[in-house]
């Protein structure tokens, strides 16, 4: 069955009466009970804000991403629902979002609202109180109903979390208040807001009452605008996602080295090499090795099979060249 259309603008108001008057519960999901003996329970929790444009001097379009699950179980559970869709509150906007009408996991972005204000640099979720979700549920033993889905307790209190360029690379730096059972966290990178790739993990410290302090470094950051998230995975496997945070990287100068491949030995440095500080660093940003260049030739540490990033740093201006050096 396709998917409801949106409601139209005559029935928000009563939706967001509706919304903020219902009461946050303790729990972190809702479950919908069908009269035909089956149950529907859904987590759908604000977790991102994706502006439409880093130039907002008079405000800006934002979507709001949403990470749901939703599951249906018990005797006669169907395929699939007839309704699944929802709105989400930033302060007193309602924004509409839509949800797959089957079991299934995964992120969804809203449709677009519009914020009067010029910082869409720093939005997140907490700065616009993106605090509540009502889902609209139809299927088979269940009628047509609004459900409040009450956020998700996270295992971390996450203060910060900053991307900051810096010579050809990205300072990652965030901080927490506390943490319960928190087994590692995961640097994620895109290039479009929505297409995430792990760049570094870091391990958590399990449980913790006191403010901690995290740094890492993207050796390889890409070219242009680039949005940096942290997703903390618990010691059971579960996952939440940070906000966005938004770079731009201006692309930095290369350089070739002799022989690449290298197979060991001596590696010829380019002549204007001299004076700079050379640095080995892996694929996920860990500094190998570094040193300053006194000469057009430079002995590398032993190094395993595989890519390196090469970079040669101008100690007076910060200049900095790039390569990918192969070891056979």
């Amino acid at each position: 069955m396709p998917k409801p259309t949106r409601p139209p603008a005559s029935v928000l108001a009563p939706l967001l009466i509706l919304l903020f008057s219902l009461a946050p519960k303790a729990n972190a999901q809702v479950t919908v009970h069908s009269t035909n003996g089956y149950d529907v329970t859904i987590n759908a929790t604000p977790t991102a804000i994706v502006p439409g444009s880093m130039s907002c001097s008079w405000g800006y379009n934002y979507r709001v991403q949403i990470t749901y699950t939703v599951t249906i179980s018990g005797a006669g559970a169907p395929a699939s629902l007839s309704t699944m869709q929802g709105y989400v509150g930033c302060g007193w906007n309602l924004i509409y979002f839509n949800l797959p009408n089957n079991a299934s996991s995964g992120t969804v972005l809203s449709s677009n609202a519009w914020r009067g204000v010029s910082d869409c640099a720093t939005a997140s979720v907490a700065s616009l109180a993106c605090n509540n979700v009502l889902v609209e549920i139809a299927g088979p033993g269940i009628p047509s109903q609004f459900v409040f889905v009450p956020p998700t307790p996270l295992p971390i209190t996450l203060v910060e979390f900053s991307a900051t360029p810096q010579a050809g690379t990205v300072q990652l730096e965030w901080a927490t208040a506390s943490e319960k059972d928190n087994a590692f966290f995961t640097v994620e990178r895109s290039a479009d807001a929505e297409t995430f790739e792990a760049v570094l993990q870091l391990p958590g410290a399990g449980n913790s009452s006191s403010m901690l302090h995290y740094s890492a470094t993207d050796a390889a950051p890409l070219p242009g605008l680039s949005y940096y998230r942290l997703r903390q995975t618990d010691l059971n496997g579960t996952t939440t996602v940070s906000d966005m945070v938004v770079v731009e990287h201006r692309r930095t100068g290369t350089f070739a080295v002799h022989p690449n491949p290298w197979a060991g030995g001596a590696l010829e440095l380019p002549v204007n090499s001299l004076g700079q500080r050379l640095e080995v660093r892996s694929t996920t940003g860990a500094l190998l090795h570094a040193t300053p260049v006194t000469a057009t030739s430079a002995t590398l540490p032993d190094l395993a099979p595989g890519t390196y990033l090469l970079a040669l740093i101008d100690p007076h201006t910060g200049a900095r060249r790039q390569c990918r050096l192969l070891r056979l």
